[in-house]
């Protein structure tokens, strides 16, 4: 059997192979995804003045500081260094893969998707026995107040070890778009489950993140696993027009979710215009006050070489979040700024740790670490292509949250290790079979091998 845009070509059973395409399109490239959400929010926060900053938010801008200034300039490396390094990742192939590797992506997105459905389970099952019922759920979608506080405080509070392998999402997604390319096995009941899941957590346990993480790293495997790119890419006009389409799905996506969440219960009674303003208004926000935080945070002590404020999961750990650093940052915060919106964007995070000129240095080394697994994608790797797919995540919220300190990540982190260590290599295959991987088969009186 056919499957969708890969070719199956029939070697004698065992020795079976699998020919699929694999695209690394500028629009979905390290330089695409820094230029469709990160450099423009950076952009508008540096022209919102301090009168509008304070207007909106609640708190004055310090985006006129030499600190604000390094965030700028960093940037600028960034992009710079993806933009020279772009000839090493951008471009097609078309890999073949081993009965072995094709059964190695059947088994993974079974294992990784009975851990996550496991995990949410157990999330919900422990939601139920706390009082969560259809009407507690009905209340809310009614935008009764209090409620969703209550739903997410109490009664869907997460339990460390258990609901922290819902995070492993983010990886079922691209694996079972490759598992579609691969086979014609189809993975729409199973993806349309896992992003209902993601959707329930997204609105009534007010994780935004979770439905971001799952679309973004989806749909960045079903573009990296076509022939050709989209029409909507297919020139530099184009693809502009598609970047701004994409902040106008993702306002309204998070009209949606803020509606109940904020809006109906709350902000709508003190006539804070329309549901539209209001929602762009926060989205903007969102980003805004994270850029400006960042300042804050950064000037909030002197470097102190943290480098545990950077590594998955141990920043999350009280003695990291309790540092110094932290509570001078929270103090700021409640003293000369706004609590309510207290994001720290993650182009600050390396620059106050580590200093300006060392956080630098970890950014642009950062940038090169990208630069290679996205050369990975575009000579073919699969375990290059997942890992793209998950932090692409973390280019696309860069000027929000640094992504990769969260224990989200680490969850993440965990499972790509052991997808990484268990992908049975070419090389292993072909020193067993003894023939030339990748070698188109020719007839033989005793059927088909390879040459």
């Amino acid at each position: 059997m056919a499957a969708p845009l890969s070719s199956i070509e029939a070697t004698g059973g065992e020795h079976s192979s699998t020919s699929i395409s694999m695209l690394m399109h500028w629009a979905w490239s390290p330089l695409g995804l820094l230029l469709m959400i990160p450099v423009p929010a950076l952009v508008g926060s540096l022209a919102i003045p301090d009168q509008d900053f304070r207007q909106m938010w609640g708190q004055p801008s310090f985006l006129t500081s030499d600190f604000a200034l390094a965030i700028v300039l960093v940037t600028l490396v960034i992009a710079l260094v993806f933009a020279l390094a772009a000839p090493l990742y951008v471009g097609s192939t078309r890999v073949t893969l081993t009965s072995a590797q094709v059964s190695w992506i059947n088994h993974a997105v079974i294992i990784i998707a009975t851990i996550t459905f496991a995990a949410y389970g157990a999330w919900i099952l422990l939601g139920v026995a706390r009082g969560l019922t259809p009407s507690v759920l009905i209340s809310a979608l009614n935008g009764e107040f209090g409620v969703m506080s209550t739903i997410k405080n109490r009664l869907l509070a997460p339990v460390s070890g258990i609901t922290t392998w819902m995070h492993l999402g983010v990886l079922l997604g691209p694996l079972i778009i490759l598992r579609r390319r691969t086979s014609a096995r189809s993975g729409y009941p199973l993806l349309t489950a896992l992003f209902a899941l993601a959707v329930f957590r997204a609105f009534f346990f007010s994780e935004r993140l979770a439905i971001v993480e799952l679309v973004a790293s989806t749909l960045i495997a079903s573009l990296i696993l076509r022939d050709r790119a989209p029409r909507l890419v297919a020139t530099v006009p184009r693809t502009i027009a598609t970047f701004v389409l994409a902040w106008g799905a993702l306002l309204i996506f998070f009209a949606i979710l803020e509606y109940n969440r904020s809006w109906a219960n709350y902000y709508a009674a003190r006539g804070d215009g329309d549901i539209v303003s209001f929602s762009w208004n926060r989205l903007l926000g969102y980003y805004a006050t994270a850029v400006n935080n960042g300042v804050l945070f950064g000037e909030a002590a002197p470097p102190d070489l943290n480098f545990a404020s950077l590594i998955p999961g141990i920043s999350e750990l009280p003695l990291v979040s309790g540092s110094s650093r932290f509570r001078q940052y929270e103090q700021l915060l409640e003293q000369s700024s706004n609590p309510e919106f207290n994001n720290i964007s993650g182009l600050a995070v390396p620059l106050a740790s580590l200093g300006v000129w060392g956080g630098a240095v970890f950014l642009c080394v950062l940038a090169v670490t990208v630069v290679v697994i996205a050369g990975q994608v575009r000579r073919g790797g699969i375990p290059g292509m997942l890992i793209y797919c998950v932090i692409a995540v973390g280019i696309l919220e860069l000027t929000r949250i640094y992504y990769f300190s969260s224990t989200r990540f680490l969850v993440i982190v965990l499972g790509l290790g052991v997808l990484w260590l268990t992908y049975p290599r070419r090389a292993t295959r072909s020193r067993r079979v003894g023939t030339r991987v990748g070698a188109r088969p020719r007839p033989t009186r005793d059927g088909l091998r390879a040459r």
